[in-house]
């Protein structure tokens, strides 16, 4: 089984520590655009989706990236910066849209669970985010991911 970042989406509340967290410890600054964890806001039925990488057990991104930049082992998806050439083929390769490009630094973005220690998740003062085994790693996600999505919109 895999660890992976959970959300609680009942008690995300939009506050975006989790952004400003992670773009801290990331990047050094302050700046919610260059997060790797994403929350998507769902208006008009009040509820807020924080999203970040699956971790995939099978994960397409590593597969397609012609540099080895990313690298799967020990239940996580491991980005190698210095390796990156930001042709930008694992973010079409990612079946939930979580990895970016920070235009600042010419190379994508995604979470690697600081290391085993999520920033997002010790800063999330409700409780939403939680990092720990999850048979959801494993599982087929796009249905899941997409099953999950519909069911919070729906309220």
């Amino acid at each position: 089984m895999s660890r992976m970042i959970v959300v609680d989406m009942t008690k995300c509340t939009n506050c975006r520590m989790c952004e400003m967290a992670c773009s801290l410890v990331t990047t050094g600054a302050f700046a919610p655009t260059r997060s790797r964890i994403r929350v998507h806001v769902f208006a008009e039925h009040f509820k807020h989706i924080p999203v970040t990488c699956f971790q995939c057990a099978d994960a397409p991104c590593v597969k397609v990236c012609p540099a080895g930049a990313l690298l799967q082992g020990e239940g996580l998806v491991r980005f190698v910066k210095e390796a990156c050439i930001g042709c930008r083929m694992c973010m079409l390769a990612c079946p939930f849209g979580v990895i970016s490009f920070d235009g600042e630094a010419r190379v994508i973005a995604k979470c690697d669970t600081c290391s085993g220690d999520p920033e997002c998740v010790r800063f999330c003062a409700y409780g939403a985010l939680e990092f720990r085994e999850s048979e959801l790693a494993a599982a087929p996600k796009g249905r899941e991911f997409a099953r999950r999505v519909a069911e919070a919109a729906k309220g």
